[in-house]
């Protein structure tokens, strides 16, 4: 056998593997992270993995399992479950498992990219070290983490979630993972909130700048810009402002154009949902089904 890397790339990672591949983010216009699903063999004498210069969380999607790891040398084991979540440190590990449960043995694996934990480390105004410290144990239990890798993988098996979504769960977990887990965390004296009384201000030009660009990308990133804040910042506060997450807005108003131009316009169901923003029809009539009630075709029929 092949003597492994000391290192590989998160796309490279996935020849390691031992199971089937389930559901797999990579063809997905998504960005800063990939996501896989593996149906695991129930028994594993040994599988051997390089490390990653990106973060690896990895939890099960079913199934519970006895799962050892060597790392360093020495041999750790402990019995997971759904719901725990466990780290994979960026260096080359050996594993072994074996299944202690009758249901079909899955993992889920998240990546998230070094350079947007930097930077959601900047927007948090994180001074010292923010490397995460969840390498010393071989399990941890975080409800809220655990329910965020379970929604992103629900979004990677289903073409009708939006980047937008996916952008604001990641950033959610990077800044619940931060705030909790880094070593060294603590506020800088970086720039100042801006005063209470601009805020609204700088919402409404957010909003205002959707509603130009609805058939835009529109990344929290980028609506952050447009309001002078910080990505993490950004989404507290436009929720608070306006009852609604950046991707509920959105959502909302996408769709409200969509109603508008199926009452007055013989534009195609694929016409009308590249106009307003989805990646296709299929996305847009599930998308527009959720909102409405109707699929387009019946809401244009129903007059």
């Amino acid at each position: 056998m092949a003597r492994i890397p000391k290192l590989t790339t998160t796309l490279a990672y996935d020849r390691y593997m031992a199971g089937q591949n389930l559901v797999s983010s990579v063809d997905r216009p998504w960005r800063h992270l990939v996501l896989r699903s593996y149906l695991e063999p129930n028994e594993q004498e040994l599988l051997e993995a390089p490390g990653l210069q990106d973060l690896t969380l990895m939890t099960l999607a079913s199934g519970a399992e006895h799962l050892e790891r060597n790392l360093n040398g020495r041999w750790e084991s402990a019995d997971l479950r759904v719901g725990d979540v466990w780290f994979v440190p960026p260096v080359p590990i050996s594993w072994r498992w074996r299944s202690i449960s009758d249901e079909p043995l899955s993992t889920v694996h998240l990546h998230i990219e070094r350079s947007l934990i930097d930077n959601v480390a900047e927007q948090m105004e994180l001074n010292g070290s923010h490397e995460l410290s969840l390498g010393d144990a071989m399990r941890f239990q975080d409800p809220l983490v655990a329910a965020m890798l379970a929604a992103l993988h629900r979004a990677a098996a289903d073409p009708a979630d939006s980047r937008l979504y996916v952008d604001t769960l990641l950033h959610a977990l990077t800044a619940h993972l931060l705030q909790h887990y880094a070593r060294g965390r603590g506020a800088s004296t970086g720039l100042p909130v801006p005063p209470e009384r601009l805020v609204p201000r700088r919402i409404r030009r957010v909003t205002d700048y959707i509603r130009a660009n609805l058939v835009g990308d529109l990344a929290i990133s980028e609506l952050a810009v447009q309001a002078g804040l910080s990505s993490f910042h950004f989404a507290r506060v436009f929720r608070r402002e306006t009852g609604e997450t950046p991707h509920q807005f959105v959502t909302r108003l996408r769709l409200e154009e969509a109603a508008r131009l199926l009452r007055a316009t013989d534009q195609t169901v694929l016409q009308i949902a590249l106009a307003v923003g989805f990646e296709n029809a299929s996305h847009f009539s599930v998308q527009f089904k959720r909102g409405y009630g109707v699929t387009p075709l019946a809401y244009r029929l129903r007059g």
